[in-house]
This record gives structure tokens, C-alpha cells and sequence, in this order.
């Protein structure tokens, strides 16, 4: 006789039947951040997302919790994917494979992939930033990118230090810039300048590689 994992029927996943899940999932994901840039967090069910979608309850269920479904938005908006998790997805691989380029180059260049990122994805960042206050599921998962955040900064600019592109720096020194770095090319910097002080979005691209270069000491 044979063993059961061999006698049990196999399952055969069919590549039509895999490409309709995916367009499924990006279809959810896409109502659902549209639903909550509109609606806020709190004021978006999942009942709201199947209906606006036009699929099952079951169908919106499957992506994840409401949580999921709203850190996936995100990521889609902001780079495209909503499985997209370092820096150099979130920056439409500004990130150069070669770390010998020069950086002070660098820098405006990924700052302007960056910012189409952030303005792209403003809309559900408010909504986070909303649910992560009240809700700790959120909070955490809003922790989680603000940790990834510093990871993908530092390790980029330890990649720079390594081919003498910026000076080195102690690991809690380099953590500090990378703060700093983050929190000027983050969407509170981009939405209280532009939205709150009106400035134009390629005033905003300049403003920030300056002030980061200037913060890493590079002319």
C-alpha cells in the first residue's frame, strides 16, 4: 500500500486559476485603498470593500484582516505592489546596485522617485496615521515600516561608507542620520509643506535632497 501523502489525490493549481487570484487580490487591495483614502479607516468595512469591488465577503476576507488590506493598499499605492517591502521597491529602484555612484547624485534623483511615491499614497498615509491611534493592530503594523524604514536607510548608507562615498559612521550615529533622512522624506514632511504651506511638489523634491545631503554633510 501505499503512504497516505502518496495515495491522497494531488492538488494541481492551474495557472489560469492562479492569474484570476492575483487580479482578484489586486482588485481588493485597489478598492480598498481608493475606500480608505476616501472614507478613513474606521469609516471603511469590509462589507464596504466587498460591495464597492463587487465580490464575496469570503473573497475580501481571504486577502487578510482589515489591517492587512490596508498596509497592502498602502504599499500599492506608494510603489506599485502591495507586496513591495524594502526601500528599493518603495523608490521604484532608485536604489543603485552599484554603491560606488556617486551620491550626492543620488540623492535628488531617488528623492524625486520618492516623492511621486508619497503624493501618490498620501491619501491612505492619513488613514494609517488615523487608525494606528486607535486601533493596535495598525499601530503595530505602522511600527513595523517605521523599523524597516531605518534598516533600508542605514543599510544604504553604510553601502556609501563602504566605497567612501560618506564618511563612517558608529551604528547608533548612522541610526540617528537615518532618523533624520526618513523623517524629511516622509509624508508628514511632504503633506504639512505641501498641503499646509502650500509649496509647489518639485519645491518640496529640492527642499528635501538638499536638507539631506546637508544632514550627511556632502556638497
Amino acid at each position: 500500500m501505499l503512504p497516505d501523502s502518496e495515495d491522497a489525490p494531488r492538488r494541481y493549481e492551474s495557472p489560469v486559476r492562479q492569474a484570476r487570484a492575483r487580479r482578484t487580490r489586486a482588485h481588493v487591495v485597489t478598492t480598498a485603498g481608493r475606500l480608505f483614502a476616501e472614507r478613513g479607516y474606521a469609516g471603511t468595512s469590509m462589507r464596504q470593500i466587498a460591495a464597492a469591488a463587487e465580490v464575496s465577503l469570503e473573497t475580501v476576507t481571504q486577502t487578510g484582516r482589515k489591517a492587512d488590506l490596508l498596509l497592502a493598499a498602502f504599499r500599492d499605492s506608494f510603489a506599485g505592489s502591495p507586496d513591495a517591502t524594502d526601500l528599493s521597491a518603495l523608490m521604484g529602484q532608485a536604489v543603485p546596485e552599484d554603491p560606488s555612484a556617486k551620491f550626492a547624485e543620488f540623492v535628488p534623483a531617488a528623492i524625486a522617485r520618492l516623492a511621486v511615491g508619497v503624493r501618490r499614497s498620501l491619501g491612505i498615509w492619513r488613514a494609517f496615521t488615523v487608525a494606528a491611534a486607535a486601533d493596535p493592530a495598525v499601530a503595530a503594523v505602522r511600527a513595523e515600516l517605521a523599523v524597516a524604514r531605518r534598516q533600508d536607510i542605514t543599510a544604504l548608507l553604510a553601502a556609501f561608507e563602504t566605497v567612501g562615498q560618506l564618511p563612517e559612521r558608529k551604528p547608533e550615529s548612522r541610526d540617528r542620520l537615518a532618523d533624520a533622512v526618513g523623517l524629511i522624506a516622509s509624508h508628514e514632511a511632504y503633506d504639512h509643506l505641501t498641503n499646509v504651506c502650500g509649496w509647489p511638489h518639485d519645491e518640496y523634491v529640492d527642499w528635501a535632497a538638499a536638507s539631506i545631503l546637508a544632514q550627511l554633510g556632502v556638497g
